[in-house]
């Protein structure tokens, strides 16, 4: 869900470091800039992943190119891509429950491999997939699980590496990369389309060099994490629920799981309404959409600090529920640049302020299980409103063709959610303030 980001944060110099970012004492302990080498390499590895998973946003389209011309005829629905989606992402649920543990226990290092090597999987079964078969639902759970894994991981190493104050600002410049890989990736896909002349040779040529990015990927983080040593272990550790109960972030939640409804549109189904509109293809929502969001974050990287990161989430919320009522009155391939700007910049601002917020809660220890789970609900929003926003679409009433209706619905959740933010934030303080203040 891909989507933009990953790592940050060393803990506040009068606070003990997190088990598993303690480095040996010549290596620097803390990132006080984006030209450090760990940064870039960091930076350098979600560039590379987020190429590879936006170049896949064809999905919902190959997959409908899997059931009318592959090897074996099977009806599709939109529901279908959906479906598919929704698998993936209980899957990477289910994972979620021990990830955050695993990455304090075992160390960032080697869950961080460990997931990439499953997103590799993934990507391989759907270079070689001919037909819409349970293979498709394999590759997907595999691929889900590793990508949130891979994100999870590298959003706590930048998080583990900088002073507590400064996270919500590492996060937005590490995720500027992924607006970078957001304008790469269509525009690859694009490309490669047009070169292969067969449809299934093109997304088998996709897939093929989203399985070369995450090797590019895993290079880069043995750089990023190569003198990580693995953490002490603890007498005790408390589970998830234990955590969650006692650390709970609260309504921020709510936002991460809107911010998943949000981007599973532009995403999963804006390419089939393109395609049943006749825009072409999404290279230029996506190039919108990342411009403007990378403007955005490079401008707002130290928001936070000035105005807070609530206000920040509420300006995000709004700005996302807007930007997809955009799409109700869209007749151009052009009117699509309304909703890009739009989305764009309630992306660069809702990430770093959800994921800091919600791993912040979360002592210095559990940081990994409290970024976990703030990235869990932002997946969990995904899974529950991909199949939900497809059977919309298929609806009888619609003639199976209600893509507006879809993304009137999909926009209302964000506005709802802000008006919630609203009501229970306006007394709200922000840390990030105080301590840019003094």
């Amino acid at each position: 869900m891909g989507f933009d980001d990953t790592v940050h944060s060393v803990a506040d110099p009068s606070e003990p470091a997190p088990p598993d970012c303690r480095v040996p004492i010549e290596v620097p302990a803390l990132i006080d800039r984006a030209t450090h080498p760990i940064f870039i390499a960091a930076w350098l590895a979600n560039l590379a992943i987020v190429t590879a998973n936006t170049a896949t946003f064809v999905f919902a389209e190959w997959v409908a190119t899997l059931a009318k011309e592959g090897t074996t005829a099977a009806a599709y629905h939109e529901e279908l891509p959906g479906r598919v989606i929704q698998f993936g992402v209980m899957a990477a649920l289910c994972v979620r429950l021990f990830l955050g543990q695993a990455i304090d226990r075992f160390g960032v290092r080697r869950v961080w491999l460990l997931m990439s090597l499953l997103a590799f999987c993934g990507m391989w079964i759907f270079t070689f997939l001919t037909a819409v078969s349970y293979w498709l639902f394999v590759g997907r759970i595999l691929f889900a699980v590793g990508l949130a894994g891979m994100f999870t991981s590298g959003t706590f190493h930048i998080q583990s590496c900088v002073s507590d104050h400064r996270r919500t600002e590492f996060i937005a410049l590490l995720g500027s990369s992924g607006f970078v890989g957001m304008m790469l990736g269509p525009q690859l896909a694009a490309l490669l389309r047009s070169i292969c002349k067969d449809q299934l040779q093109a997304y088998s040529t996709i897939f093929g060099t989203a399985c070369t990015l995450i090797l590019a990927y895993i290079g880069c983080i043995l750089l990023a994490t190569h003198r990580l040593p693995v953490p002490p272990q603890p007498e005790t550790r408390p589970s998830l629920l234990v955590l969650t109960r006692r650390y709970w972030p609260g309504t921020v939640m709510l936002v991460s799981m809107a911010m998943g409804v949000v981007f599973t549109v532009p995403s999963l189904y804006l390419v089939r309404f393109n395609q049943h509109e006749k825009f072409g293809g999404i290279a230029t929502y996506w190039t919108t959409y990342a411009v403007s969001a990378f403007v955005f974050r490079i401008a707002t990287a130290s928001l936070s600090q000035q105005i807070g990161r609530h206000r920040m989430i509420l300006l995000g919320l709004v700005a996302q529920g807007l930007g997809l009522w955009a799409l109700l009155p869209v007749t151009a391939w052009w009117h699509l640049i309304f909703s890009a700007l739009l989305c764009g910049f309630g992306h660069a601002l809702l990430f770093p302020s959800i994921v800091s917020l919600g791993s912040g809660s979360f002592p210095p220890q559990y940081r990994g299980s409290g970024t976990n789970l703030t990235l869990g609900f932002l997946d969990l929003g995904a899974g529950l409103s991909a199949p939900l926003l497809g059977r919309i679409i298929d609806l009888q009433r619609y003639q199976g063709v209600g893509y507006r209706p879809m993304f009137f619905c999909a926009g209302g959740v964000p506005l709802i959610i802000a008006l919630i933010w609203l009501i229970t934030q306006r007394h709200g303080s922000d840390h990030e303030i105080r301590t840019a203040a003094s």
